[in-house]
């Protein structure tokens, strides 16, 4: 809502603007001159030129370039240009002239002849004298057909550079959101075949917590498929989720690891992307366990107002692995596309230990 109304307040601001720019500037050395709507003609016609050649602008943005500078039809496209460059030099001459002809329009020191010469089949008329062409400034201000064709062009252009800008945005807005999804769609499988193989662990074993681990799958399973694909998450679910995952592998692992879990801080209103930390996660249990002897893992998660900490430790193992950590890999991908400039990631992988520090601006 604050989003559509910032856009809406800056494009009104800008419109103002716009209609305002010919009283910008005054022939009698003044900043700004309000318009004289009711007792000046030539005050009304302006603003009703300059409105027009705004209404043009959003035409030529919203329906003109989409349907025909980007769809293959550029001749057409420039076509209209000039038939609308045309147009609005012929209205602000006639509005601003009624009794004299478009086509024999002078311009003088300021002022317009008295006598208007009839048109002699010429387009535009001679300049008057020594007078340059209507198009030149010649060390003074522009003509009105200068005027009118230089802000005129000035929209179209502006126009074109916005629409063409947003168009590459809008393609690599498409072509993160692509690396995303194939990125999530190696996440979630990876992560369902570790744990399945935990459960399968406990079912060899024919431990009675193995009901339960299939519970807490299930719980896991459905986050995964609810609310994966969404941009964005409560704190507090993600939170519960990896909560699960911890008690979930404290059950399938027993007295053979100690893990040292705790979250700091305020989670109320917070958003995170999911799944973004649940891997570092992963992968302390994944390399940092052994059978044989009691593991330390330490996990901490830390929010203090817009950041959140998460502080993974765990001491390596030697024991041969099915993989090489695609999942962490995608993760850190992840996170250069979804928090650019927005999140400082320190890995620290010594030859005991291994330890992460990721910090995330979050919302």
């Amino acid at each position: 809502m604050k989003a559509k109304f910032s856009f809406y307040a800056k494009h009104l601001v800008l419109c103002l603007a716009f209609l305002f720019l010919p009283y910008a500037f005054t022939s009698t050395n003044t900043v700004f001159s309000l318009p004289h709507l009711y007792t000046n003609p030539h005050d009304r016609i302006y603003l009703f030129i300059y409105f027009t050649l705004l209404c043009f602008f959003y035409i030529n943005y919203y329906y003109l370039i989409p349907r025909l500078y980007f769809s293959e039809k550029k001749l057409l496209y420039y076509f209209i240009i000039v038939i609308f460059l045309l147009f609005f030099l012929w209205i602000s001459t006639v509005l601003d002239h009624p009794s004299r002809n478009f086509l024999d329009f002078e311009y003088h020191s300021g002022k317009f002849p008295i006598h208007p010469k009839p048109f002699e089949g010429r387009f535009p008329p001679p300049p008057h004298r020594n007078e340059p062409m209507s198009f030149e400034f010649a060390g003074g201000p522009p003509t009105q057909y200068g005027h009118t064709a230089l802000v005129y062009l000035i929209g179209v252009i502006s126009s074109l550079l916005f629409a063409i800008s947003g168009r590459l945005q809008n393609v690599e807005k498409e072509k993160v959101k692509s690396e995303l999804a194939f990125l999530k769609a190696q996440i979630n499988p990876h992560f369902l075949f570790n744990t399945l193989n935990s459960i399968y662990a406990l079912a060899l074993k024919k431990d009675d917590k193995t009901p339960d681990a299939v519970v807490q799958l299930s719980e896991l399973m459905r986050y995964i498929m609810t609310n994966s694909n969404d941009e964005e998450i409560d704190l507090n679910k993600e939170i519960n989720y990896i909560s699960n995952y911890i008690s979930l592998q404290k059950t399938r692992l027993g007295n053979t690891v100690n893990v040292d879990y705790y979250v700091t801080g305020n989670t109320y209103g917070k958003v995170i992307t999911p799944l973004i930390l649940i891997s570092f996660i992963e992968n302390a249990f994944k390399y940092g366990v052994n059978p044989d002897q009691t593991s330390e893992i330490t996990i901490k998660i830390d929010i203090e107002e817009e950041t959140l900490t998460l502080y993974v430790s765990n001491k390596k193992t030697f024991s041969v692995q099915s993989d090489s950590g695609i999942g962490l890999q995608n993760t850190i991908e992840r996170l250069k596309l979804v928090y650019p400039n927005r999140h400082a990631l320190l890995i620290e992988d010594s030859a005991e230990k291994y330890i992460v520090n990721l910090s995330v601006k979050i919302r």
